[in-house]
């Protein structure tokens, strides 16, 4: 399982670095795609390794068994799950030209701000204001889920399963970040002006 995760990593990586020169540069932090890239990996494991921690309380999947050996499949599972997801995302956000960066409403009011939110979870708000399905979050979000299902024991109804729960799981977690940055300098600036 483990060589399996590092040569599918080591070649979206190496498809990344092709077509990364496509748009090199992108968002209000004028970061490139590669330190975006690494931010991403960082954030990724860390988080790959706390749902290890909840599957391995859940024993999920049962045949990866309990202790040490136990959580580090799991780690290993979850972490190489995200790192195929954010190959995919980034490679082809960089082939197709795609902006990753959440851009906030300009809208007015909770619900209409909430909504541009969930719908910037699956489309890419274009330089003309029009919004295109988000092919590369979409993709990478059930590549990463479909090569986790296939390296896991489940029976193959279970890993269908695991598949579709886990990419739709990630683009709703996503939908959630953009709330959570829709509204973060609202709640900053209520903040100071409590302190204040």
């Amino acid at each position: 399982m483990h060589r399996t995760i590092i040569v599918a990593v080591l070649a979206m990586t190496a498809t990344f670095g092709n077509v990364a020169h496509a748009q090199s540069r992108v968002g209000k932090d004028s970061a490139t795609r590669w330190t975006r890239f690494g931010r991403n990996v960082i954030y990724g494991t860390v988080e790959g390794l706390g749902f290890a921690g909840l599957d391995q309380l859940s024993h999920s999947p049962a045949e990866w068994g309990n202790g040490w050996p136990g959580y580090e499949k799991r780690a290993a599972s979850n972490v190489g799950e995200f790192l195929i997801q954010e190959s995919v995302t980034e490679g082809l956000a960089a082939a197709m030209n795609r902006p990753l960066d959440y851009t906030r409403c300009k809208c007015h009011g909770t619900a209409a701000r909430v909504g541009w939110a969930v719908e910037a979870a699956f489309t890419d708000l274009m330089p003309d204001g029009s919004h295109a399905i988000a092919v590369p979050r979409i993709a990478g979000a059930y590549t990463g889920s479909i090569a986790q299902a296939l390296w896991r024991p489940d029976p193959d109804a279970g890993r269908t399963r695991v598949a579709l729960f886990n990419g739709t799981m990630s683009l709703l977690i996503g939908a959630g970040i953009n709330v959570y940055h829709e509204f973060k300098h609202d709640v900053e600036r209520g903040v100071k002006r409590q302190i204040r």
